[in-house]
């Protein structure tokens, strides 16, 4: 069968609220031996994904983390500690612990030092998966501050995705967010990563028996393709640009990895911090989390800046079919606050037999999704700019 025409089911999903899903995922990482502030804390950033619609951050994460523990490539039971730190700077270490809690920590540490002195930056080494980067710029913002947060992993064989010119995978999906405050409004929040999508998406579209987007995956054979299984046989993910601007991506995926591995300079044992990439056969790869958060008191005031921020978004909103960045986020969370949280069926069987597993009740489903079970050998595709 040619390169990105299997035949696709297209699966529907299954709808449950989201306090009942932070309370069952809180509830399996304790059971899977995570002391119960971790897993309250990763619970939350896990369905806060789903809220804000980037399902690819979400719960379809927590069997991945369960098998990382399984594993030992993720310690439950570690905290982060400071490993050296002046009045502006530090460096984190996660103890190869879960990710969420460690950068939130980081994240509280710049925020407070910023305070103090304007900016204040912050990296994370030994982390696990970081997740929706979003979150903790947005965090940042909803507290008047300006956040900036990357990770990324490169060197030869690591991630999923080829530098601007080449075939071999050499980079991860090494994502950007900026969150800066807007008054009267939900914060600006960019959150991208600089291949054309993120590897989490394609893993929603193969759960959702969708093809992706053209000019998003490359199959084993360098030829595009649209069948989100390709990726994981061998594939790889385009970079943002696509062939006509893909140094611009490969440029912020490179600077990613490069500032990310700030936390990695002098560590006799390093680990792919803040990414699902496994450890590269190649040791000479760089990676890791940086963080850095300014206050703009220093600069005018805070609330000055907000509303400049706020005056310059309506600006552009003015404009029909406008939004800025962040507003769907925080459009589509109020409707799950509602309407609940849909997931794939493969996604949730995962979730049942996860609790199947740890002895934890999986939340009753308020009902089923839209989308259908019936054969569609076209398959739908997921909207541009998902």
């Amino acid at each position: 069968m040619p390169a990105g025409r299997r035949t696709t089911r297209v699966i529907r999903g299954v709808r449950s609220g989201a306090e009942a899903l932070h309370t069952f995922t809180a509830s399996v990482l304790r059971e899977a031996g995570t002391p119960a502030d971790l897993a309250e804390e990763v619970a939350r950033h896990l369905v806060g994904a789903n809220l804000a619609g980037h399902d690819s951050h979400g719960l379809q994460r927590l069997p991945q983390y369960i098998a990382q523990i399984d594993a030992r490539t993720l310690l439950p039971r570690s905290r982060a500690t400071v490993r050296r730190e002046s009045p502006v700077l530090a460096l984190f270490d996660s103890r190869r612990g879960f990710a969420h809690p460690a950068v939130s920590e980081a994240l509280e540490w710049a925020m407070a030092h910023a305070r103090d002195s304007g900016i204040a930056a912050a990296a994370v080494r030994h982390a696990n998966h970081v997740g929706r980067l979003g979150d903790y710029t947005e965090r940042a913002a909803q507290s008047g501050l300006v956040a900036i947060l990357t990770l990324g992993i490169a060197g030869e064989g690591a991630g999923l995705a080829a530098p601007f010119g080449g075939s071999a995978r050499f980079l991860g999906t090494n994502p950007w967010s900026i969150g800066i405050p807007l008054a009267g409004q939900d914060p600006f929040v960019m959150d991208f990563a600089t291949t054309t999508v993120a590897e989490g998406k394609n893993r929603v579209a193969l759960a959702r028996g969708r093809q992706v987007p053209g000019g998003v995956l490359l199959d084993a054979e360098g030829r595009p393709t649209r069948d989100p299984a390709r990726l994981y046989e061998g594939g790889s993910l385009t970079l943002l640009g696509g062939r006509v601007a893909g140094h611009k991506g490969y440029g912020l995926s490179l600077a990613a990895a490069l500032l990310g591995a700030l936390a990695m300079v002098d560590d006799t044992a390093p680990t792919p911090a803040g990414t699902m990439s496994g450890v590269p056969g190649n040791p000479r790869y760089a990676a890791g989390v940086f963080l850095a958060v300014i206050d703009p008191e220093w600069f005018g005031g805070r609330e000055a800046f907000a509303r400049l921020g706020a005056d310059i978004a309506d600006q552009a909103r003015a404009q029909p079919g406008v939004l800025v960045p962040g507003e769907p986020e925080a459009r589509t969370r109020r409707a799950r606050e509602r309407e609940g949280i849909e997931l794939p069926e493969a996604t949730w069987q995962e979730l049942v037999d996860l609790g199947a597993r740890f002895g934890v009740e999986t939340p009753s489903p308020s009902g089923r999704g839209r989308g259908g079970a019936k054969q569609n050998p076209k398959a739908r595709s997921l909207p541009t700019g998902w």
